[in-house]
């Protein structure tokens, strides 16, 4: 009987202690699961300060990476969508590793393709030549390399559609000053 009691405290006492341990690692399972991910991006040359990542969760987590900590990476937000695709937002993430570990990322190039696009009046389809000139010198002033720029009429005006290859870390802004830049060149042809 004191032998059946004893081994049954030991089942006991032994189950309790499994018990604690898989409440502990389920408890701490992201900060291990983090830790293991951030030691593997600490030693991996592809994710790297300044590298642009955009993590597919849902919502969309997009930015800059700014630091590599141990737990969490941080990065600084970056627009998604049409209209904000490349602007900086101003917020820092700060993402557990392993969610980065876990979701497919993009990471981004050093270098990356960007559109900019002009709506002109149709008065002045008859400077067509000129009005892709301008947008290519303003992609050029600005330091970029000019891919394509082409040139749309319709019905309410024309489109002007400038494509050009920019380095990532630069990006943000870049479009609305071209358009400035843009915009002053075609004001010299009304003059």
């Amino acid at each position: 009987m004191e032998v059946i009691e004893s081994t049954l405290a030991l089942s006991i006492s032994t189950m309790t202690t499994m018990l604690g341990a898989l409440g502990f690692s389920l408890a701490f399972k992201d900060y291990i699961a983090s830790l293991i991910a951030g030691m593997i991006f600490k030693r991996s040359k592809r994710i790297k300060i300044g590298t642009r990542i955009k993590i597919l969760t849902n919502p969309i987590i997009k930015g800059d990476i700014i630091e590599i900590g141990f737990f969490r990476t941080t990065l600084e937000e970056v627009g998604e969508g049409e209209r904000l695709s490349s602007i900086k937002t101003g917020k820092i993430l700060k993402v557990p590793n392993f969610l980065l570990f876990n979701n497919p990322v993009v990471l981004y190039g050093e270098k990356t393709i960007d559109e900019v696009i002009a709506y002109v009046n149709s008065d002045l389809i008859h400077f067509d030549y000129i009005l892709i000139d301008n947008m290519k010198r303003a992609i050029e002033e600005e330091g970029h390399k000019v891919i394509d720029v082409n040139i749309k009429q319709h019905s309410n005006g024309i489109t002007i559609h400038g494509v050009y290859e920019s380095y990532t870390k630069n990006i943000s802004d870049i479009r609305e000053r071209i358009l400035e830049r843009y915009i002053k060149m075609n004001n010299k042809i009304n003059k």
